[in-house]
């Protein structure tokens, strides 16, 4: 799978660079939560973001990390995936993949576009929708080694 790895790993300085490009201010705050964010592809909730960034820096507020999700997702910086209401994850891929979860684990993995066919539409039949992106998300059990 395609994975923007220019993204991935990134020093603060070029963490500070990448938020001025997608024109966010990069205050202290934003810039350790996309350190933290951007380390490497990984899916995380607001919960664990909170959590590590008050286990690692000084304290973050709640309300502080997810406002600056939700302009991170704005700005195209990370992706939101709403599994369920209480089921939210914040993706640092921001490229097109779908997603797999493990049931037994909880585990989320990226899967390549190119392993499941689904056909190029512009709209949706029923509704006269225009569809913009196709997002599948697959449950099952990783067998054990």
């Amino acid at each position: 799978m395609e994975l923007d790895q220019a993204k991935f790993g990134l020093c603060k300085r070029e963490v500070v660079d990448l938020l001025r490009e997608k024109d966010i201010n990069p205050t202290t705050q934003r810039i350790e939560i996309a350190h933290l964010i951007l380390q490497k592809p990984q899916h995380l909730s607001a919960d664990e973001i909170l959590a590590e960034l008050n286990r690692e820096y000084e304290q973050v507020s709640q309300a502080t990390v997810y406002n600056t999700l939700r302009v991170f997702v704005e700005k195209n910086v990370i992706r939101e995936l709403v599994f369920a209401p209480d089921r939210i994850y914040y993706d640092s891929n921001t490229r097109h993949h779908h997603h797999f979860i493990d049931v037994e684990t909880g585990k989320i993995y990226d899967i390549s576009p190119d392993c499941v066919k689904c056909p190029e539409m512009s709209y949706v039949d029923d509704l006269k929708a225009e569809v913009f992106e196709v997002s599948l998300l697959m449950k099952g059990r990783i067998p054990k080694a």
